[in-house]
């Protein structure tokens, strides 16, 4: 229970973070009266408007818990109308979406920094939430063994709902239990260059289910170096073309990946769906390159062709990157 609640909490944080890197975009054009023709009570400047001139601070400065309240909920929950516009084009659109924002059109549109933050602690949260998807094993659990016999004994049919979950397994747990009885039979042997290294896997195989826990939270912390990872790996395939900048490459990272966080969110919701929406997992995951492709041609502005060989090498780039951040939270986690 207490990886939900710190899931929770790192939403919690992540929309107050993403409304405060936001939050310079949204214009106020509410008038405050004599604030505005003040003087700023930061600076000391004289106001001309709703906001000084020298340091940006509003010009009308709240003193009330409701407007504490009001600021958190709007920094937790509220992008404005932005975020309605900002989310059906990253799916639909992205490439008009990365083109435009690259290109100065940015009132209008969440920063990709923003969504991408909320998005990718939304998902570890559902990932808590979820866990991993239930499987079905050959043999009978207990419980199913137990209601076929009060079946036979009442003469009443098993019914479908009484032995589905009694034949599902949480695949997670079982893993851990597989790791731990291989290596008190001493199936795994550690044997690192590195004495210190040794004692914490080791410490760790013991129980794999902290190891996972520390490999988690490692993940969620530290989902950021995804961008400065992946950002020469697009470079790469554009750095004899002129016109293009490493910010052009980071706003496509930022919202390329926000794409995946959220296709994740809703794979993690269709695992424990009804299976025929399970079916539907492998066709999400088959659109990353179909957006990749998308957003490529239309935010550099490329012809079909120069998009189109780029998204396999990109995927390539893409794996490459991947593991090595893979491997990284690995060694944070286990030597956490």
């Amino acid at each position: 229970m207490s990886g939900e609640i710190e899931a929770v909490g790192a939403v919690a944080t992540a929309g107050l973070v993403a409304g405060a890197i936001d939050k310079h975009q949204t214009p106020d054009n509410t008038v405050h009266g004599a604030e505005a023709h003040g003087v700023c009570a930061n600076c000391g400047a004289k106001l001309t408007g709703n906001y000084c001139a020298t340091c940006g601070q509003p010009a009308h400065v709240h003193r009330t818990l409701g407007h504490m309240v009001e600021e958190f909920l709007h920094g937790l929950l509220h992008f404005d109308t932005r975020a309605w516009r900002t989310i059906p084009m990253l799916v639909f659109r992205p490439g008009t979406l990365t083109r435009e924002y690259i290109h100065g059109k940015r009132a209008k549109f969440v920063s990709p920094l923003a969504i991408y933050l909320l998005s990718v602690f939304t998902m570890f949260a559902v990932f808590a939430f979820t866990g991993g998807a239930p499987i079905e094993t050959g043999e009978k659990a207990p419980e199913a063994v137990m209601a076929e016999v009060i079946a036979t004994d009442t003469g009443s049919p098993v019914t479908e709902a009484a032995t589905t979950n009694a034949y599902e397994v949480d695949e997670r747990e079982d893993v851990f239990a597989q790791i731990k009885q291989a290596y008190e039979a001493g199936k795994i042997r550690v044997n690192t260059p590195f004495p210190y290294l040794d004692k914490k896997i080791k410490h760790k195989l013991e129980n794999p289910e902290l190891a996972f826990y520390k490999i988690q939270n490692a993940a969620y912390k530290f989902a950021f170096l995804l961008v400065p990872i992946s950002l020469p790996l697009v470079w790469l395939l554009f750095f004899w073309k002129r016109g293009f900048t490493l910010f052009d490459h980071t706003v496509y990272i930022l919202y390329s990946l926000s794409y995946v966080s959220l296709l994740f969110i809703v794979m993690a919701a269709f695992s424990r769906a009804p299976s025929f929406l399970q079916g539907l997992i492998p066709w999400l995951l088959m659109s990353i390159p179909v957006h990749a492709y998308f957003q490529m041609k239309g935010g550099y502005s490329l012809g079909w062709f120069s998009a189109l060989w780029r998204v396999p090498v990109m995927m390539l780039l893409a794996v490459l990157g991947l593991s090595f951040f893979l491997v990284a939270i690995i060694l944070v986690g286990v030597t956490g």
